[in-house]
C-alpha cells in the first residue's frame, strides 16, 4: 500500500491501514511518499512513539518512508520477493 501525499483524509486512511497492521489484520507493506519531506514531521512523530514504547511493532516493520516514487517501488518489489 502507498500513501501518496494529502489531506486530514489521506492521513486519517493511512492511520487506520496502519493501526490494522499492528492488530495483525493484514501484513501488506505500507509505504509513505515522503515527497519532497511532506511526512518528514509524522515520522518524528512515529520515532518519538517507537522510542517511548507506544508502537507495538517496530517503526521498520510498520511503514516504511520513501522519499520518491523509485525508493517505494524498490522497498515494495524487495518486500514482494521476501513474500
Amino acid at each position: 500500500m502507498v500513501v501518496m501525499v494529502g489531506g486530514t483524509g489521506t492521513l486519517d486512511e493511512a492511520t487506520e491501514i496502519l493501526e490494522m497492521k499492528e492488530h495483525r489484520m493484514h501484513r501488506k507493506p505500507v509505504v509513505l511518499l515522503n515527497t519532497a519531506g511532506f511526512y518528514d514531521g509524522l515520522m518524528r512523530q512515529f520515532q518519538r512513539m517507537e522510542a517511548e514504547g507506544f508502537l507495538p511493532l517496530p517503526l521498520a516493520d510498520l511503514v516504511y518512508f520513501a522519499a520518491d516514487g523509485a525508493h517505494a517501488m524498490a522497498y515494495l518489489e524487495n518486500a514482494v520477493r521476501r513474500g
